[in-house]
């Protein structure tokens, strides 16, 4: 396959415009997979992840003029095929720093550990994927909140003062708040710390090998609708409370800058591509913030745009992003996608509760949105996440539930469905998205289109 690739800096700008001009007149192909990375990746591992991922969509695709071929991929037969892949300046949201580790002795000091880190890379705003720098005004920033922590416990203001430049830190989208994070801008810091003091659990897959306990000491064993083998982080306090909001700092960064990068960077370079090769179908990949940045490039699309697929693998946004009415009447911040039909091809979700980064941010977005403990972030929970649970309250994914499938498999995708596909077979973490059952699964979705 031809390989594009274009950059984005964190304003949503094309890096290098001879990328765009390079693809728009270079591209001899009938399909275009655009795959964009998510969090925790710096260029070589957004690179390591499109290596795997598209030398397996290759392997795949080279037996498609086998007769012994699976349907799904004999359908391709005839098709050619070009990919774009997207480098955009994400940032580091690792599960060390989501659920400091270890026992009870050391749990509070791999907190203040990790609570430090994250702070120090707010102060951080690359331009570019990769990169590094800062301004006077953001480290001045980061310094202040440090120089807070050691009141925290005790001190009213310096907890208001620490929400204050948290705040300042990050950006508010203008989606619909389908996941409860306006309350992070909205209520004042002792509400915020008294809901975040607490031990955070919420429901996972029954581990391999028995009990655990991702905070340290012992744990239940876990089940479907149990706590322990999801997210069961027992760290309680002034100190548990900040790095919490830390993490959803970092986590409302991206949620901005994803949405802004695929509205405002990659929606229009899609537009120049179909106006010059009016009939290339395009697939949009997504992993992690990814996927919540193609959706917002398919959901800046016309009307009515034909041949576009989305394959969310692992997507870190709400499980209500596609829903028409999740609460009152609202839609979801995407129902354009499929309400406008701007995507029109399938929708394949994968989603899994072994995925602890995508099961860390939302039970925390419900804790500040409702201070419910029950069934945090599980597929009732108003503010889970796709990548745990799939689309929800979305019409067009009702009857469509199934696995994610071996090779071979005939999904049966048809245009317009959403299809949630449970992962916990193929896929054991958040970045665990590589193997030839994911690229099967999005050549699935090409093939259905």
């Amino acid at each position: 396959m031809r390989t594009f690739d274009l950059e984005f800096t964190k304003d949503a700008a094309v890096f290098d415009r001879d990328q765009v001009r390079s693809l728009v007149d270079d591209l001899d192909a009938t399909d275009l997979i655009v795959v964009a990375h998510g969090w925790n990746n710096d260029v070589r591992e957004a690179t390591d992840l499109y290596d795997e991922l598209l030398a397996n969509v290759d392997r795949l695709l080279d037996l498609r003029m086998n007769p012994k071929a699976p349907s799904a991929l004999r359908r391709l037969d005839g098709r050619t095929f070009a990919v774009l892949r997207l480098f955009w300046p994400s940032k580091r949201f690792a599960d060390e720093d989501l659920i400091p580790g270890g026992g009870a002795a050391s749990a509070e000091a791999a907190n203040d550990a990790a609570l430090e880190r994250m702070l120090d890379e707010l102060a951080d705003d690359p331009e570019r994927l990769g990169g590094s720098g800062t301004t006077p005004e953001r480290a001045a920033a980061v310094a202040e909140a440090k120089a807070l922590l050691p009141r925290l416990d005790s001190d009213p203001q310096a907890r208001a003062d620490y929400v204050r430049i948290l705040r300042t830190l990050t950006e508010q989208d203008d989606d619909s708040d389908d996941d409860g994070t306006s309350a992070f801008f909205d209520d004042d810091a002792a509400t915020l710390f008294a809901a975040l003091e607490g031990p955070v659990t919420a429901p996972g897959p029954p581990p391999a090998g028995g009990a655990t306990s991702l905070g340290g000491g012992a744990g239940e064993a876990g089940s479907d609708e149990g706590g322990a083998a999801g997210l069961r982080e027992l760290l309680t306090g002034a100190s548990a409370a900040a790095r919490r909001l830390a993490n959803l700092t970092t986590y409302l960064r991206m949620k901005a800058r994803a949405g802004k990068v695929g509205r405002e960077g990659l929606a229009p370079v899609l537009l120049e591509v179909r106006r010059k090769h009016e009939g290339v179908r395009l697939h949009l990949v997504g992993h992690s913030f990814g996927g919540r940045l193609v959706t917002a490039a398919a959901s800046a699309l016309d009307d009515d745009t034909e041949h576009v697929t989305l394959s969310l693998l692992q997507a870190a946004f709400s499980h209500n992003g596609l829903s028409a009415d999740f609460d009152a009447g609202r839609p979801g911040g995407f129902r354009a996608v499929l309400g406008n039909r701007r995507a029109s091809g399938p929708i394949v979700i994968t989603h899994t509760k072994r995925d602890r980064a995508v099961g860390v941010a939302y039970p925390l977005a419900s804790r500040i949105g409702r201070q419910n403990a029950a069934g945090l972030g599980d597929k009732d929970d108003p503010y889970g996440g796709m990548g745990r649970n799939g689309a929800q309250r979305t019409q067009e994914a009702e009857g469509n539930a199934t696995s994610l499938a071996a090779v071979g498999h005939d999904y049966g995708f048809e245009q317009g469905q959403v299809y949630n596909l449970l992962a916990d077979e193929f896929i054991s973490s958040h970045g665990d998205v590589r193997g030839l059952q994911v690229a099967y699964a999005i050549l699935s979705a090409a093939g259905a289109d």
